[in-house]
């Protein structure tokens, strides 16, 4: 049952992005905070697909804007 979530294969150095399923190491992530017991938080969604997503959303509101 465990694999059924994602983030049950992420490690101290490495996690899996939400969005492309990849593992990639932590530096590939951007940093979200920290938990309650003050440990680093990262997004779900690497670097790369978390732009990719940006670009998307901008190109999005965009048309809207121009209608």
């Amino acid at each position: 049952m465990d694999d059924m979530f994602i983030g049950s294969r992420d490690t101290a150095t490495h996690r899996v992005c939400g969005t492309c399923d990849t593992l990639l190491p932590v530096e590939a992530f951007y940093k979200d905070g920290l938990d309650s017991d003050g440990n680093t938080r990262y997004r779900r969604d690497c670097k790369d697909c978390y732009k990719k997503t940006r670009i998307l959303e901008a190109k999005f509101k965009d048309r809207r804007k121009n209608k």
